[in-house]
C-alpha cells in the first residue's frame, strides 16, 4: 500500500511552515502563530513532517530534475547532445554557467528543502510534547554476556525528528555533491534572521551532518517495526545507511581549490579520509547486521513492483520517496522506451490507454556491453526500442539507448491523457547499495575481507541464474579478491551495473578519481567507433583493449529485425519474455542487437525454434499493428551510423555530447577542458593509461548562481573557473 497521504497533506502543511523561496530573501517570512498551532499535538507534527517529504518528493529535485537534467554524463548514464557551441545551461555536459536558470533553482529548492527542515526540527526540538529519554536496559555485549545499559526511549516523536533530520542531510548531501563548500546552517532562518550563511567546508559540513544523524538514529524505529512504516518512511536503517553515504563522499575525492585561486582545481580527498571510510564501513554494517533486508527479489521485479505501487517490506527497498500518482514523480515517464500518443486522434492504437512517455533518461550506447551475457540484468535496462504515436515499437540503436528499470509501460493503464505525475516510487536508499559501500569500505580499511567478499557476492547472486553462479559469483568474486585493487575495480562495476539511472555513477567515479579517465574513455570510444564506421580510425584499438572488448565486431552498423507479438501472448514464452514486464503491448525481435554481422538469409519465422530457445512467435506487420502500413514480414534493416557516409565526417552527438571537458574544435583536433579553457590534447593511442595522468579533473562542479552571490553582497565567491 502506498503511503499517498505524505505528499498530499505535505503539500497543504508547505503552505503552513515558514520555508523561504529563496534562500537570501531579504525578508523572514515568518508566523509566529505556526509552532503553537502545528506541533502542540503528535497528529499535527506529523502533518508538518510530511511537509518536508513533500519537498524530497518535488519534481524540481527528486522528483525528476536530480535524476534528468542533473544526472551527469558518464560511462553508464548519457545524454546525447549536438549543439556544437556553449549553451551555458547543460549540466550533464559539463556545460553551464553561474547566470543559468536551472543551476539556480536547483540551489534555491535544496536551499529550500533544508529551511523546511530546520524549521520542523527547531520547532518540535522546543515544543512542550517532545522529549529525548533513556531507559536501563540489558544489552548484549559482543562475547555475549548481558550488561546494563541506557538505551534511547524510541517515541513517535523521535521518530519524526529522525526523519526530518535525514531529509535535511539529503538536501546537503546534494548540495556537497554539485556545489562543494557551501552555505550552511542547522538553524531556521527565522531562529537567527541570517540570510547569508558562512560558506563552509564540505568536510566541517560533513562531520556536523553525520555526528547529527549519529544521535538521531538511536531515537528511531527500526524497519522491521510496523510503526516505521516502511519503506515509504525514514527508519533507522535508512538513517545509518545515509550516514554510510555521507561518510564514503566525506572521504573520498572530490574536486578542490588551492585558497584564494579562483581558476586552479584538482582533486584531493582528506589527510584523515581512513577515519571516513571507517564510519561508512561501521553503519553500512549495522544495516547488514540489523537482519531486516535481503535481495529475495529478482532485480527486474524491485523496479516493476515500483512501477505497479506494490510496496515490499525487508527487501532492497530501504527507503522509497514516496510519490502520489497524478500528483507528483516523473518516474516511469522519463525512463522507460518513449511512447508517442495523439491525444486528437481518436484511434485506441495498442499504447494509448498508458498515456505519453518521454523516455528521454537514457544509457551510454556502450554501456550494454560491458555486462557478461548471463547477466539478467543487462537486458532489461538496456531499452532497444519504443513506441509511435500509432503504437507501432520502433528500434532505438543511436547514440542513447532507454533506461527500462522503470516505465508507466510496464504497470495500469494510466489513462490516454496522462503525462507525467506517475506517483511511482523511487528506491533512494537500496539494501544493494549498503552492501556495496560496506565491500568498498572494508576493502579501503583491509584489503578484500571475506565480509567484503560475502557482500559483493550477495548483490552478484540475484544478477545470475542459479547454473552460472559457481563462475559468475564464486569464481569471479575470488578472481578479484587477489588485490585491494582489483576488489575495488570489481565493486565499481558491480555499482555501474546496478544504479544505472540512479544518479550514483559520476558520483561513485568523482569519490574514487576515476571521472576524468572514464569521461575521456567514454568519448574515445564513442569517437573511435564513428571513426571506423567513416573509414578506418586511429584510437579503436586503444579502446578496445582498455575496454576489453572488439567493438568494429561487436557494435553493428546495421541491425535486423522484425515485429512480433507480446513475449507473453497466449502464454509463450521467449527466453526474453522476463525483460519486457509489458504483456500487451506489440514487441521487436532483433537478430543482431549485440554483433555486427551479414543480414540473414532466411526468413524471421525460421529463427525462433527450440534449438535456440527461442520459441515460435507470431511476426506482425506494420499493418497488422497500426491498421495501416506495410505488409512485410521480412527482415528490416536499421542502419547504425554516426559518420556520413560520403564524407565520413563524424555526427555532432559524438563530437559534443561531453562538450564541457572533451570535444572537437573546429580544426577537428580533439580538445580538453582545463580551468575554462580548451586546448589541444596529444592523444597517446597505443595505451589508454598513459593519458590519463595527463588529464586535468573534469569541472563536474556547478558555480554558485549569481543571484545568490548577488544577495550575499560579495560573500560568495565563485572557483573553478567560473
Amino acid at each position: 500500500m502506498k503511503l499517498n497521504k505524505i505528499f498530499i497533506s505535505g503539500l497543504a502543511m508547505l503552505s503552513l511552515t515558514t520555508s523561504c523561496k529563496d534562500y537570501l530573501e531579504t525578508e523572514p517570512a515568518t508566523n509566529a502563530a505556526v509552532p503553537e498551532l502545528v506541533f502542540g499535538s503528535e497528529g499535527e507534527t506529523r502533518t508538518a513532517l510530511y511537509g518536508v517529504y513533500a519537498k524530497i518528493c518535488a519534481d524540481n529535485l527528486f522528483g525528476n530534475q536530480l535524476y534528468n537534467t542533473f544526472q551527469l554524463n558518464s560511462d553508464v548514464d548519457f545524454y546525447a547532445n549536438s549543439n556544437e557551441a556553449a549553451a551555458g545551461n547543460q549540466p550533464r555536459r559539463f556545460d553551464v554557467r553561474s547566470d543559468a536558470s536551472n543551476v539556480e533553482s536547483l540551489w534555491n529548492n535544496l536551499y529550500s528543502g533544508v529551511e523546511t527542515a530546520n524549521e520542523f526540527i527547531y520547532n518540535l526540538g522546543k515544543s512542550s510534547i517532545y522529549k529525548e529519554e533513556t531507559k536501563e536496559e540489558g544489552v548484549e555485549q559482543e562475547d555475549g554476556t548481558i550488561e546494563t545499559d541506557l538505551v534511547p526511549v524510541v517515541t513517535n516523536l523521535t521518530q519524526m525528528m529522525g526523519e526530518a533530520k535525514v531529509m535535511r542531510a539529503m538536501f546537503y548531501h546534494e548540495l556537497l555533491s554539485y556545489f562543494g563548500d557551501v552555505p550552511f546552517t542547522m538553524q531556521a532562518t527565522y531562529e537567527t534572521d541570517n540570510f547569508v550563511p558562512e560558506v563552509t567546508a564540505r568536510q566541517e559540513i560533513s562531520d556536523a551532518l553525520i555526528a547529527d544523524l549519529i544521535a538521531a538514529a538511536e531515537y528511531m524505529y527500526s524497519d522491521k517495526e510496523a510503526a516505521a512504516n516502511a519503506p515509504e518512511r525514514i527508519s533507522k536503517e535508512a538513517a545509518y545507511a545515509m550516514i554510510a553515504r555521507l561518510a564514503l563522499q566525506a572521504g573520498g575525492y572530490s574536486l578542490n581549490h588551492d585558497a584564494g585561486n579562483q581558476n586552479q582545481y584538482y582533486m584531493s580527498r582528506p589527510s584523515n579520509y581512513q577515519e571516513y571510510y571507517k564510519i561508512a564501513r561501521d553503519y553500512a554494517k549495522k544495516v547488514i547486521d540489523a537482519g531486516g533486508h535481503s535481495l529475495r527479489n529478482s532485480y527486474a521485479q524491485v523496479f516493476i513492483d515500483e512501477c505497479n505501487f506494490v510496496v515490499n517490506t525487508g527487501d532492497d527497498p530501504i527507503f522509497e520517496i514516496p510519490f502520489a500518482q497524478t500528483t507528483n514523480g516523473y518516474w516511469g515517464y522519463a525512463q522507460g522506451p518513449t511512447s508517442d500518443v495523439n491525444t486528437g486522434d481518436e484511434t485506441n492504437y495498442s499504447n494509448s490507454d498508458w498515456g505519453a512517455t518521454n523516455g528521454g533518461v537514457r544509457c551510454s550506447a556502450f554501456y550494454r556491453y560491458s555486462f557478461d551475457e548471463s547477466d539478467l540484468r543487462r537486458d532489461f535496462i538496456n531499452g532497444m526500442w519504443y513506441y509511435s504515436n500509432q503504437g507501432l515499437p520502433t528500434l532505438r540503436f543511436d547514440y542513447a539507448m532507454h533506461n527500462n528499470k522503470w516505465s508507466k509501460l510496464w504497470g495500469p493503464k494510466f489513462g490516454k491523457n496522462t503525462t507525467s505525475s506517475t506517483g511511482i516510487n523511487f528506491a533512494y536508499i537500496r539494501y544493494a547499495d549498503v552492501l556495496l559501500m560496506f565491500a568498498e569500505a572494508e576493502n579501503e580499511l583491509s584489503g578484500p575481507t571475506a565480509d567484503a567478499q560475502e557482500a559483493l557476492k550477495t548483490v552478484r547472486r540475484r544478477a545470475f541464474a542459479g547454473a552460472d553462479q559457481a563462475d559468475m559469483v564464486d569464481a569471479y568474486v575470488a578472481a578479484a579478491a587477489a588485490s585491494k585493487e582489483d576488489f575495488l575495480k570489481a565493486v565499481l562495476d558491480e555499482r555501474k551495473w546496478e544504479f544505472a539511472g540512479e544518479n550514483m555513477r559520476w558520483k561513485d567515479l568523482v569519490r574514487n578519481n576515476l571521472y576524468a579517465e572514464k569521461v575521456f574513455m567514454t568519448f574515445m570510444t564513442y569517437y573511435s567507433v564513428a571513426e571506423n564506421q567513416g573509414g578506418t580510425s586511429s584510437y579503436l584499438d586503444m579502446v578496445e583493449e582498455y575496454d576489453g572488448l572488439a567493438y568494429s565486431s561487436l557494435f553493428p552498423s546495421s541491425v535486423y529485425w522484425c515485429y512480433v507479438e507480446n513475449y507473453n501472448t497466449g502464454g509463450i514464452l521467449n527466453k526474453n519474455s522476463a525483460y519486457f514486464p509489458n504483456t500487451s503491448l506489440p514487441m521487436v525481435y532483433i537478430y543482431n542487437p549485440y554483433s555486427n554481422t551479414t543480414k540473414p538469409t532466411s526468413k524471421p519465422a525460421n529463427f525462433f525454434d527450440a534449438d535456440d530457445n527461442l520459441y515460435m512467435l507470431k511476426v506482425l506487420t506494420a499493418k497488422d499493428i497500426t491498421g495501416s502500413g506495410a505488409t512485410s514480414t521480412d527482415w528490416q534493416t536499421t542502419d547504425v551510423k554516426w559518420a556520413d557516409d560520403n564524407t565520413g565526417v563524424i555526427k555532432n552527438q559524438v563530437l559534443y555530447s561531453l562538450y564541457g571537458y572533451i570535444r572537437v574544435d573546429q580544426r577537428s583536433n580533439i580538445v580538453v577542458v582545463n580551468n575554462g579553457a580548451a586546448s589541444q590534447f596529444d592523444i597517446n593511442s597505443s595505451s589508454a593509461k598513459a593519458n590519463f595522468s595527463r588529464l586535468p579533473a573534469v569541472r563536474y562542479l556547478l558555480p554558485y548562481p549569481e543571484e545568490a552571490i548577488a544577495r550575499s553582497n560579495g560573500a560568495y565567491k565563485n572557483y573553478y573557473g567560473y
